[in-house]
């Protein structure tokens, strides 16, 4: 009993709610303290931590698009703890547009690999691409690397980057791959505070908490004439944004067509669908069920483009997704539609956001990519009437 207690606490270290996944992190960490042992024990990893030796630094946060935004505060601390240096980030493609204009680095760097497309259902595998990029990297000579995500599966090409100091949350496992462990526990819940713990494991002190997206003029042009076009001047503007990565966090289409046709005769709305390229159908199938009333714009926007429509509208409704995210940075009205995900972790508290979920699910929460209770799913849980109430609440006084 002790040694499935000791097993379990072991376990739990590790951040995700799928065991398999777990007992997959600890496999690699045990493999990988065996292999690199020898060093271990000699103190090769141990490299005490001279914050004003730091002049090139390396950032990676090679996840989802919600994941780079939410890092943003921490981008600039990172920026203001250390003026003088340069800072290169490292970012997967499909997040890399949203900071085109930002001030927060000096280089970005756009790093397309298998261990994560593997995640999002691709399997591209480009090896002298990828091989490039790490040669690349390991020019630059970084004095210190720092992971956002804490995982192995970014943690290992930070390592391959030859920085002299590594930092990281290792709670995906990698920490042998580390000189410097960033520890946290589990009160420490929400993405944004585990961002800010690395931050002060670099000795700065964090003074600025919010979030930050950087707009041009051209984007703000393109939504002039996109809102001129469409006829929404003088209308109350709402973004829905269907879609997420996995099709459990997403609530029905039939009840986005149907909540968008409510909202625009209660308050004379203009309701526009917003989604990738790849989103089109889900989005065109749901203007159909709505009788063509909504403005469908599946791939019109670039990121940033995305952003500025966000910024621009009077309410923003959306699952788990990355979209939310950019509409807390601008304090946009927002209603956020959990099922399997945990709003501790991923969620908006501020006075023009809201949350809706419904927990009475007995495998409340799951592992997000796959359902247990499909005849009871929690995304069906929530009604029309709910979301219509929150939105009576963020836009009564419009």
């Amino acid at each position: 009993m002790g040694t499935i207690k000791r097993l379990n606490k072991m376990l739990d270290y590790y951040e995700s709610r799928s065991l398999f996944r777990r007992i997959l992190c600890l496999a690699v960490d045990i493999i990988g303290y065996i292999f690199f042992f020898p060093l271990l024990l000699i103190g090769r990893f141990k490299k005490p931590y001279e914050r004003k030796m730091i002049k090139k630094i390396v950032i990676f946060r090679l996840d989802g698009l919600g994941d780079v935004v939410l890092s943003t505060a921490a981008l600039r601390e990172v920026r203001n703890g250390f003026p003088d240096a340069r800072i290169t980030l490292v970012v997967s493609p499909w997040s890399a547009g949203i900071l085109k204009h930002s001030k927060l680095f000096d280089e970005l760097v756009v790093y397309d690999t298998i261990l994560f497309n593997a995640f999002r259902g691709k399997r591209a595998f480009n090896f002298k691409k990828e091989l490039n990029v790490i040669k690349y990297l390991r020019k630059q000579g970084f004095d210190l690397g720092i992971d956002l995500r804490g995982d192995f599966l970014s943690i290992l090409p930070m390592y391959l980057s030859r920085c002299r100091y590594r930092f990281a949350r290792p709670n995906r496992s990698g920490g042998f791959l580390l000189t410097n462990r960033v520890y946290w526990d589990k009160k420490t819940r929400h993405e944004f505070d585990k961002n800010r713990l690395t931050v002060e494991a670099l000795g700065i002190i964090p003074k600025n908490p919010w979030l930050e997206i950087n707009l041009s003029g051209g984007e703000e042009s393109k939504v002039n004439k996109f809102i001129e076009i469409n006829n929404l001047q003088g209308k109350p503007i709402a973004i829905i944004a269907p879609c997420a990565l996995y099709k459990w966090k997403e609530w029905r289409p039939e009840r986005f067509a149907e909540l968008g046709v409510k909202i625009m005769e209660k308050f004379n709305a203009g309701i526009v669908l917003v989604g990738a390229s790849e989103h089109k159908e889900t989005l065109e199938n749901i203007n159909t069920m709505a009788d063509n009333k909504f403005i469908n714009c599946a791939g019109i926007f670039n990121l940033l483009e995305l952003a500025a429509l966000i910024e621009r509208s009077n309410l923003f409704i959306g699952n788990d997704s990355g979209l939310n995210h950019i509409a807390a940075t601008f304090k946009t009205p927002l209603i956020q539609l959990f099922g399997p995900g945990v709003p501790e972790v991923f969620g908006h508290f501020y006075k023009k956001s809201i949350i809706i979920q419904k927990t009475d699910c007995q495998y409340h929460p799951c592992i997000e990519t796959a359902c247990k209770n499909k005849e009871n799913w929690c995304m069906d849980r929530i009604r029309v009437a709910d979301v219509m109430e929150a939105v009576g609440r963020l836009l009564r006084k419009l």
